[in-house]
């Protein structure tokens, strides 16, 4: 079983997650030339470059698994994560892309820097933050799919319990925070 959860935990990462989440959005529509450039930007700034720093701190002994499992070590990966997000958001603002986009970008900024604050304090989930905005973006965009949407949170949140990675309250609050927050963000400054 453990390995299943671990395969979850894998496919679930925030970094997948964030590439998928702004794919949805962005090739839902019409494919236009400028969908390809704010998916690549999508895909440094939320993922690439977070994913390559994560492996230069492996390699340089800052961090012991690419996991991260110490919450320390995840304190400046997550400073660093929330520039990079930002200058996506900048990107996408200068780029004029759509609202929904600059927001949940915007989203990953933000947010991405209050669980960096929080977690030089308190280890909470960074995979359910990392699922639970890309949910409400995709919901308010208009993927409505509440079954699999609640399938995945429960589903992941049970793998991460398992596999002693997180407290069921760590894993509450990721959820509860990033669904709040990022409604709240994309209601009142985007959408």
């Amino acid at each position: 079983m453990k390995k299943i959860y671990s395969v979850i935990s894998a496919i679930f990462n925030p970094l997948m997650v964030a590439v998928i989440s702004f794919g949805l959005i962005i090739y839902d529509d019409i494919i236009l030339p400028l969908d390809h450039l704010l998916f690549l930007i999508a895909v440094i700034f939320t993922t690439l470059l977070p994913f390559i720093t994560i492996i230069y701190f492996k390699k340089t002994g800052k961090i012991i698994t690419l996991n991260t499992p110490i919450r320390k070590e995840r304190v400046e990966l997550l400073a660093i994560s929330a520039i990079y997000n930002a200058f996506g958001f900048i990107l996408f603002v200068t780029l004029g892309a759509s609202p929904i986009l600059k927001g949940l970008m915007f989203c990953y900024a933000i947010n991405t820097a209050i669980v960096w604050q929080i977690t030089r304090y308190w280890k909470i989930s960074i995979h359910m933050i990392g699922i639970g905005g890309p949910i409400v973006a995709l919901w308010i965009y208009g993927f409505n799919y509440p079954l699999t949407m609640l399938t995945i949170i429960i589903v992941v949140s049970i793998s991460r319990i398992a596999l002693n990675a997180h407290t069921p309250t760590q894993v509450i609050a990721g959820t509860a925070l990033a669904m709040i927050l990022a409604y709240f963000e994309l209601t009142y400054l985007f959408l």
